[in-house]
Protein backbone atom coordinates (compact mmCIF):
# COMPACT_ATOMS: atom_id res chain seq x y z
CA UNK A 1 0.00 0.00 0.00
CA UNK A 2 2.92 2.42 1.13
CA UNK A 3 4.44 1.46 -2.46
CA UNK A 4 1.94 3.14 -4.39
CA UNK A 5 0.98 5.70 -2.28
CA UNK A 6 4.41 6.53 -2.87
CA UNK A 7 4.58 6.16 -6.05
CA UNK A 8 1.48 8.22 -6.88
CA UNK A 9 3.19 11.11 -5.10
CA UNK A 10 6.48 10.62 -6.74
CA UNK A 11 4.71 11.08 -9.73
CA UNK A 12 2.31 14.08 -8.83
CA UNK A 13 5.58 15.79 -7.78
CA UNK A 14 7.13 15.08 -11.17
CA UNK A 15 3.63 16.77 -12.48
CA UNK A 16 4.23 19.73 -10.57
CA UNK A 17 7.60 20.19 -11.53
CA UNK A 18 6.63 19.78 -15.46
CA UNK A 19 3.77 22.67 -14.52
CA UNK A 20 6.79 24.77 -13.04
CA UNK A 21 9.18 24.49 -15.89
CA UNK A 22 6.32 25.22 -17.71
CA UNK A 23 5.11 28.83 -15.92
CA UNK A 24 8.61 30.08 -16.11
CA UNK A 25 8.51 29.09 -19.66
CA UNK A 26 5.07 31.27 -20.12
CA UNK A 27 6.58 33.86 -18.50
CA UNK A 28 9.71 34.30 -19.63
CA UNK A 29 8.16 34.48 -23.41
CA UNK A 30 5.25 36.33 -22.64
CA UNK A 31 7.92 38.95 -21.14
CA UNK A 32 10.15 38.69 -24.03
CA UNK A 33 7.34 38.93 -26.65
CA UNK A 34 5.69 42.20 -24.76
CA UNK A 35 9.40 43.61 -24.21
CA UNK A 36 10.63 42.99 -27.85
CA UNK A 37 7.70 43.13 -29.87
CA UNK A 38 4.92 44.46 -27.63
CA UNK A 39 2.90 41.25 -28.38
CA UNK A 40 2.10 39.64 -25.20
CA UNK A 41 0.95 36.28 -24.59
CA UNK A 42 -2.91 36.80 -24.04
CA UNK A 43 -4.02 35.29 -21.00
CA UNK A 44 -0.86 34.74 -19.16
CA UNK A 45 -2.13 35.78 -16.14
CA UNK A 46 -4.84 33.08 -15.82
CA UNK A 47 -2.26 29.77 -17.53
CA UNK A 48 -0.03 30.84 -14.44
CA UNK A 49 -2.81 31.05 -12.26
CA UNK A 50 -3.47 27.17 -13.51
CA UNK A 51 0.11 26.05 -13.22
CA UNK A 52 0.39 27.88 -9.84
CA UNK A 53 -2.47 25.37 -8.22
CA UNK A 54 -0.82 22.38 -9.62
CA UNK A 55 2.55 23.43 -8.43
CA UNK A 56 1.33 24.21 -5.00
CA UNK A 57 -0.96 21.37 -4.04
CA UNK A 58 0.17 18.30 -6.31
CA UNK A 59 3.62 18.32 -4.50
CA UNK A 60 1.90 18.33 -0.89
CA UNK A 61 1.75 14.28 -0.67
CA UNK A 62 5.31 13.54 -1.34
CA UNK A 63 6.45 16.71 1.27
CA UNK A 64 4.54 13.98 3.80
CA UNK A 65 5.44 10.71 2.77
CA UNK A 66 9.36 12.08 2.49
CA UNK A 67 8.81 13.63 6.20
CA UNK A 68 9.63 17.30 4.92
CA UNK A 69 7.02 19.10 6.47
CA UNK A 70 8.47 21.86 8.69
CA UNK A 71 8.85 21.24 12.31
CA UNK A 72 10.00 22.65 15.31
CA UNK A 73 11.42 20.50 17.71
CA UNK A 74 11.81 22.77 21.17
CA UNK A 75 11.08 19.87 23.85
CA UNK A 76 12.49 17.04 22.10
CA UNK A 77 15.66 17.24 23.63
CA UNK A 78 14.31 17.80 27.48
CA UNK A 79 11.38 15.08 27.11
CA UNK A 80 11.83 11.06 27.17
CA UNK A 81 12.02 9.12 23.92
CA UNK A 82 8.44 7.69 24.42
CA UNK A 83 7.01 10.74 24.88
CA UNK A 84 8.42 12.28 21.75
CA UNK A 85 7.28 9.54 19.90
CA UNK A 86 4.27 9.76 20.84
CA UNK A 87 4.00 13.85 20.51
CA UNK A 88 5.02 12.84 16.98
CA UNK A 89 2.30 10.99 16.32
CA UNK A 90 -0.12 13.39 17.74
CA UNK A 91 1.45 16.16 15.29
CA UNK A 92 1.20 13.76 12.29
CA UNK A 93 -2.91 13.24 13.12
CA UNK A 94 -3.23 17.13 13.45
CA UNK A 95 -1.66 16.79 9.58
CA UNK A 96 -4.24 14.46 8.97
CA UNK A 97 -7.03 16.28 10.79
CA UNK A 98 -5.50 19.60 8.62
CA UNK A 99 -5.25 18.44 5.27
CA UNK A 100 -8.83 16.09 5.59
CA UNK A 101 -10.31 19.77 6.18
CA UNK A 102 -8.42 21.12 3.46
CA UNK A 103 -9.84 18.90 1.20
CA UNK A 104 -13.10 18.65 2.37
CA UNK A 105 -13.93 22.43 2.53
CA UNK A 106 -12.27 22.29 -1.49
CA UNK A 107 -15.49 19.83 -2.95
CA UNK A 108 -18.30 22.64 -2.32
CA UNK A 109 -16.92 25.15 -4.18
CA UNK A 110 -15.49 22.48 -6.90
CA UNK A 111 -19.34 21.33 -6.65
CA UNK A 112 -20.43 25.09 -7.38
CA UNK A 113 -17.78 25.41 -10.24
CA UNK A 114 -19.83 22.68 -11.77
CA UNK A 115 -23.14 23.60 -10.86
CA UNK A 116 -22.60 27.65 -12.20
CA UNK A 117 -20.31 26.46 -15.33
CA UNK A 118 -17.92 28.65 -13.64
CA UNK A 119 -15.18 29.77 -16.01
CA UNK A 120 -11.55 32.00 -16.42
CA UNK A 121 -12.82 35.78 -17.71
CA UNK A 122 -9.83 35.74 -20.57
CA UNK A 123 -10.01 32.10 -21.96
CA UNK A 124 -12.79 31.05 -20.83
CA UNK A 125 -11.23 27.87 -18.97
CA UNK A 126 -13.22 25.79 -16.94
CA UNK A 127 -12.46 26.22 -13.28
CA UNK A 128 -13.25 22.48 -12.43
CA UNK A 129 -10.08 22.15 -13.80
CA UNK A 130 -8.51 24.46 -11.36
CA UNK A 131 -9.90 22.66 -8.82
CA UNK A 132 -10.00 19.28 -9.67
CA UNK A 133 -5.69 19.93 -9.61
CA UNK A 134 -6.17 20.82 -5.72
CA UNK A 135 -8.09 18.10 -4.90
CA UNK A 136 -5.77 15.60 -6.67
CA UNK A 137 -3.40 16.84 -4.40
CA UNK A 138 -5.63 17.20 -1.27
CA UNK A 139 -6.98 13.81 -1.79
CA UNK A 140 -3.17 11.96 -2.28
CA UNK A 141 -2.53 14.16 0.97
CA UNK A 142 -4.94 12.32 3.12
CA UNK A 143 -3.78 9.25 1.81
CA UNK A 144 -0.26 10.58 2.37
CA UNK A 145 -0.94 11.66 6.22
CA UNK A 146 -3.05 8.77 6.99
CA UNK A 147 0.25 6.45 6.04
CA UNK A 148 2.30 8.92 7.64
CA UNK A 149 -0.01 8.76 11.20
CA UNK A 150 0.05 4.69 11.05
CA UNK A 151 3.75 4.57 10.67
CA UNK A 152 4.57 7.18 13.66
CA UNK A 153 1.56 5.68 15.98
CA UNK A 154 3.80 2.15 15.26
CA UNK A 155 7.16 3.65 16.30
CA UNK A 156 5.40 4.93 19.13
CA UNK A 157 4.01 1.43 19.78
CA UNK A 158 6.83 -1.02 19.22
CA UNK A 159 9.39 1.32 20.84
CA UNK A 160 7.53 1.94 23.88
CA UNK A 161 7.72 -2.15 24.88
Amino acid sequence: MVNVVSAAARFLTRVAAIFLLAMVAINVIDVGLREGFNAPIFGTHEIVVFMLAAVAFLAIPEVFLRDQNITIELIDQVIPDRAARWLRAFGSLCALVYVTLLAWHMVQPALDYIEFDEITMDLQLPLIWQAALILTGLGTAVIAASALLLRDIGQAVRRGE
